[in-house]
C-alpha cells in the first residue's frame, strides 16, 4: 500500500515538473498555452488581478490587490473591510494565485517587495475576460426589444383592449420605442468608453 502511495506521488511530481517546464518554455516565447490560459482564467481572483492591473497602469502592490478583491467579494468599500477579510484574500494571493500567475508569465510578482506587474502575454487573456456591465446592458436592450415587439404584436393583431388603438398609433409607438432602445444602447456605449 505504501509503495502505491509513493508511486502516485512520484507520478504527480513528474507531472508537475512537466507543467513547470512548459510554463518556462511558454514564458520565453511570450505565448501562453491553452492550458495556461484556462488555468489562469479559471479562478475569479486571478481574473480580478488582471482587471485591476489593466485599470491601474499595469502595476500594483499585493496589499492594493487584496483590498480591491476583498471589497469586491464582500460587496463593500475598501474602508468597510475588516482585517480578517483583507487577510483572507491577501494570503490566497500571496501563497497561491500570484506565484502561479508569475510561473505562467502573466505577471511579474516580486514577493519580497510585494509588487505585481502585468506582462505582455496577459494580452492573450483579454478576449476571454467578461465585462459584466456590458453583458447586462446587452441583456436589457434585448429584453426591451422583445418586450416592445410583444406589445406591438398585441396591438397589431387587435388582441383584447389593444384593439381600441388605431394602427397608426401602434406604428408611432413602435418607432418611439425603437428610438428609446437605440438611445439607451448608445448611452451604454458612451458610458463604457468613459470607463
Amino acid at each position: 500500500m505504501q509503495q502505491q502511495v509513493y508511486d502516485t506521488r512520484q507520478g504527480r511530481n513528474s507531472e508537475r515538473k512537466s507543467i513547470q517546464q512548459e510554463a518556462a518554455e511558454s514564458r520565453t516565447e511570450n505565448v501562453l498555452t491553452t492550458d495556461h490560459v484556462f488555468e489562469v482564467l479559471y479562478n475569479r481572483r486571478r481574473r480580478d488581478v488582471i482587471t485591476y492591473l489593466r485599470e491601474h497602469g499595469g502595476t500594483a502592490t499585493t496589499s492594493d490587490l487584496a483590498e480591491y478583491i476583498a471589497a469586491k467579494e464582500n460587496e463593500t468599500t475598501v474602508e468597510g473591510l475588516s482585517s480578517g477579510e483583507r487577510k483572507r484574500v491577501y494570503v490566497g494571493l500571496y501563497q497561491n494565485h500570484l506565484p502561479m500567475m508569475d510561473d505562467v508569465g502573466v505577471v511579474n510578482y516580486d514577493k519580497d517587495r510585494g509588487t505585481v506587474e502585468l506582462q505582455e502575454c496577459a494580452a492573450q487573456l483579454l478576449p476571454y475576460l467578461d465585462d459584466e456591465t456590458e453583458t447586462n446592458a446587452h441583456r436589457m436592450t434585448a429584453g426591451g426589444a422583445v418586450g416592445l415587439a410583444g406589445f406591438l404584436l398585441l396591438g397589431v393583431f387587435d388582441v383584447g383592449v389593444f384593439a381600441a388603438i388605431s394602427d397608426l398609433l401602434w406604428v408611432t409607438l413602435g418607432v418611439i420605442g425603437l428610438f428609446v432602445l437605440a438611445l439607451g444602447d448608445e448611452y451604454d456605449l458612451f458610458a463604457a468608453a468613459d470607463r
